[in-house]
């Protein structure tokens, strides 16, 4: 029978919750900020993890140090793996270094199985947190990516169109100005009608009234986007509309803060920004 004293048990649950905390933080959290000061505020943690172990004598609490940092890391490595999509080659290749990685260090450790001195291990603490400090600084002074929407002065309608028709209205263009990637984020657009869309209302059934219009916009901005350093992209802004045009008909395009509240005069589609999502807005 396994002999644990309560010396082993607190080591071991400060462990297990340390290294849990950080799962958690790596794998669920989300900052507003770059991934990569994500990955440097865990690696910062670590870090003084690792002075910890080396400035103790005690030889449970360096094996238990170690234990959260190897699980740490390789945490580390999926999720950036995850992020930025870079395949089941990479995975496999990175799991092999990580792997030769820990195989080599072992002949690295001393007779006390540590590394470094105490005074070695916290100046090389010391210098990750100042590392650290850099990045989330130029990482918060720079102010993340900057999303710019052009659409187009009109939009064509002909014919019968279904709601799930698409129809191009512009085009968000995405720039980062920083030395960090960053996840796209394009901020929530919306579009409706606005003026008289009498002459566009569809009807399938003759037998029945004219069906209101609904207009509705989305960015095509696919999943877990990143823009690297100084880099941009563009995403397509889609529109989806029923409406009926009898001849090939052309709309205006206007950039507005808000839907405007008006269906006289002449039709337009109103662009603007929303701070939650999108409606379906529809012209009577």
């Amino acid at each position: 029978m396994v002999d644990i004293d309560s010396e082993t048990l607190f080591n071991g649950a400060a462990a297990a919750i340390a290294t849990i905390a950080v799962l958690v933080y790596v794998l669920n959290v989300e900052i507003p900020y770059s991934p990569v000061t994500k990955y440097a505020l865990a690696i910062v943690f670590l870090g003084g993890v690792f002075a910890l172990t080396q400035r103790t004598d005690n030889h449970q609490l360096v094996l238990f140090g170690y234990a959260v940092i190897l699980i740490s890391a390789v945490a580390i490595f999926f999720d950036i793996v995850n992020t930025f999509e870079l395949g089941n080659t990479a995975t496999v290749l990175g799991l092999l270094v990580i792997a030769a990685a820990i195989f080599s260090l072992r002949s690295l450790l001393d007779e006390e199985s540590q590394f470094l001195s105490g005074r070695r291990a916290t100046f090389a603490f010391a210098v990750i947190a100042a590392v650290v400090a850099i990045v989330l600084l130029v990482d918060v002074a720079s102010g993340g990516l900057a999303y710019e929407l052009q659409t187009q002065s009109q939009v064509t309608f002909a014919g019968d169109r279904d709601y799930r028709d698409q129809a191009r209205l512009g085009t968000v263009v995405v720039r980062n100005p920083t030395p960090l990637p960053e996840r796209v984020g394009v901020p929530t657009y919306a579009a409706c009608t606005v003026g008289n869309w009498s002459a566009f209302r569809p009807q399938p059934n003759p037998d029945a009234p004219p069906e209101e219009v609904r207009i509705d916009l989305h960015v095509d901005d696919g999943y877990n986007e990143h823009v690297f350093s100084f880099g941009g992209k563009s995403y397509p802004v889609l529109l989806h509309a029923n409406v009926i045009a009898s001849n090939e008909t052309s709309v205006p395009v206007e950039r507005t803060d808000s839907c405007p509240d008006t269906e006289t005069g002449s039709p337009y589609i109103a662009v603007f920004e929303t701070s939650g999502a999108t409606h379906d807005y529809r012209a009577v």
